[in-house]
């Protein structure tokens, strides 16, 4: 082998090495918030909204825009019986939106008025502008 063909290859491998320790070292992914059972066991597509804060109590969830809660009840998802049974509408909490790409919007009045709580893709949190008056929910 030539010195000049060994010296590519040796400058071939550096660069490979290199470039395999930089994705080695580079900065890991940020954690998921929501873990894969928390809304339901349905990942990618709910809203889920809680009867007490901190995602307890009685749940519901939904893929749908809801213009009115009218007629929802919370049921019992596995985070406590607190609620259950209880109407979803003007007595939710707190939220979680398992989507990957849109954003939740719960609002204080039916047909997506008034004040709202915004829920950015893959986040939780508790209701503040609709704690305990929540009428209606859209996506974005």
């Amino acid at each position: 082998m030539s010195t000049r063909l060994r010296t590519s290859a040796v400058a071939a491998a550096l660069a490979a090495a290199g470039a395999l320790g930089m994705l080695a070292t580079a900065a890991p992914a940020q954690a998921d918030t929501i873990p894969d059972d928390l809304c339901g066991g349905v990942i990618d597509v709910d809203y889920c909204l809680w009867y007490n804060s901190n995602q307890q109590g009685g749940w519901t969830a939904t893929y749908r825009d809801i213009s009115n809660w009218e007629g929802w009840n919370f049921s019992n998802g596995g985070q406590g019986t607190n609620g259950v049974g209880t109407p979803v509408k003007n007595n939710a909490a707190s939220y979680a939106n398992s989507h990957d790409s849109k954003t939740g919007v719960s609002y204080f009045n039916s047909n997506y008025a008034g004040a709202s709580d915004v829920a950015p893709p893959r986040d939780r949190g508790n209701l503040v502008n609709t704690y305990n008056d929540n009428a209606s929910f859209r996506w974005r």
